[in-house]
């Protein structure tokens, strides 16, 4: 939604992406305002957005996949019989967990 903030308040506030073009009080209600009169700010608002849906989606793998390696691997070890130390925790995300860490970052979501 773009618009100049007068009066379209309401519609700048609930939109995903709202835009005000004026420097009004009343741009307050967008999300973003732009400080030129026209709406080509629009295509970088929606390159930092889909960016930072990537980014969020990346963490998000990375944070499920480093838990389920935790929990596998102390499992495993209680189930041996053998209590997790540090350098065994430490083993797990050095040797492990990071090099799958770059294989996530090189994939695409």
């Amino acid at each position: 939604m773009c618009g100049d903030g007068a009066n379209d308040c309401g519609a700048l506030k609930t939109a995903d992406a709202g835009v005000s073009l004026s420097e009004s009080e009343a741009s307050i209600a967008a999300p973003f305002t732009s400080k030129i009169q026209n709406i080509s700010c629009c295509v970088t608002l929606i390159k930092e957005g889909k960016a930072s849906l990537t980014a969020t989606f990346q963490t998000f793998k990375f944070i499920e996949l480093y838990a389920l390696i935790q929990f596998y691997f102390t499992f495993l070890l209680y189930f041996v019989g053998v209590q997790p130390t540090d350098g065994q925790y430490l083993y797990i995300d050095l040797m492990v967990t990071f090099p799958l860490t770059i294989f996530i970052a090189r994939t695409k979501p």
